[in-house]
């Protein structure tokens, strides 16, 4: 007589158990590391994309301060408010020279508002343009370095531009991820158009 006898199934069944358990359980840490590393890489590029944005317009930050002028810049602790010369990209638009405010909205997110600057404007000035830059966002802590003397500041209404600006970003969730600080120089290519 061929055949399995009941206590040999019995032990292939529980083994069989043990590795679809196995498998089971492998299956769901892969899933789950793979949700985490997704949303690891999603905040890393939202903070690369801010970032880079923040870089490009404060590298090109107009000095001001010339005369009748008032600053270049006026920042405070929660946002900045300035003159730059946007990216190449907007090269079709009339002027690339924009008035620009950096600040968060009351609905917790980081913003760029933009309008082109126009140093004779007859006309009222069009609603700024919005950029959306991070979402869930609590406020900004942006400082201003211009020696070691002074060390860092809050506010910034000189004439001439800071030496460095360091923007840390407040996450509106407890948990949530602020990255690291953004230090920029404000530096201007004088001789370029």
């Amino acid at each position: 007589m061929a055949g399995f006898t009941l206590l040999e199934t019995l032990v292939a069944l529980v083994v069989l158990g043990f590795l679809t358990a196995g498998l089971a359980e492998g299956v769901r840490f892969g899933v789950a590391a793979w949700q985490t590393q997704t949303q690891k890489a999603a905040e890393r590029s939202d903070l690369d994309a801010t970032d880079r944005t923040l870089r490009n317009l404060m590298t090109g930050m107009s000095q001001g301060g010339f005369s009748a002028r008032g600053p270049a810049m006026v920042g405070t602790s929660r946002a900045i408010v300035f003159s730059t010369t946007l990216p190449q990209a907007a090269d079709a638009m009339r002027t690339r020279e924009a008035d620009v405010t950096l600040n968060v909205d009351d609905g917790h997110r980081m913003q760029v508002q933009w309008l082109p600057h126009y140093r004779n404007r007859i006309a009222r000035p069009p609603p700024p343009e919005n950029v959306v830059l991070r979402n869930d966002v609590d406020h900004l802590e942006i400082a201003y370095w211009q020696s070691a003397k002074a060390g860092w500041q809050s506010e910034w209404s000189e004439n001439t531009l800071p030496k460095l600006i360091r923007i840390r970003v407040v996450p509106h969730r407890q948990g949530g991820h602020a990255g690291p600080d953004i230090v920029i120089a404000p530096m201007r290519d004088r001789w370029r158009q």
